[in-house]
């Protein structure tokens, strides 16, 4: 199978959002073991390209979770709460992309501008 066909077959489980077993069936006797890899690895960048995921800690309320879909147009949103690891602000992931505005990314940034400035 052609790398175009591979990337359509990915376009079509993103644009979906479903891969159903009879389709991961078809998938697995159909490709290569070669092919197999580049559609996981297309399968990888396009769920990357498609999603953000925003991580927070406590609450975050719903007129806050939709502005941050507007901010996102085209892309799917996926909220995570992650109390363990945010103390407190929010996270987002996208592409290759963090904007990190949590109270602990802060941190980190300071304390690296002041070991970088000694």
């Amino acid at each position: 199978m052609k790398r175009l066909r591979i990337k359509e077959l990915v376009d079509s489980v993103i644009k979906y959002d479903n891969l159903s077993s009879t389709y991961l069936d078809w998938i697995f006797s159909n490709l290569s073991r070669q092919e197999l890899k580049l559609f996981l690895n297309l399968l990888s960048k396009g769920i990357k390209h498609n999603n953000v995921i925003v991580n927070f800690s406590g609450k975050l309320s719903n007129i806050n979770k939709e502005k941050i879909n507007t901010m996102f147009p085209n892309k799917k949103v996926l909220f995570k709460q992650d109390d363990d690891n945010i103390v407190g602000g929010i996270r987002f992931e996208y592409d290759d992309f963090i904007l990190d505005y949590s109270i602990s990314g802060v941190i980190e940034r300071i304390l690296k501008d002041i070991k970088e400035n000694l």
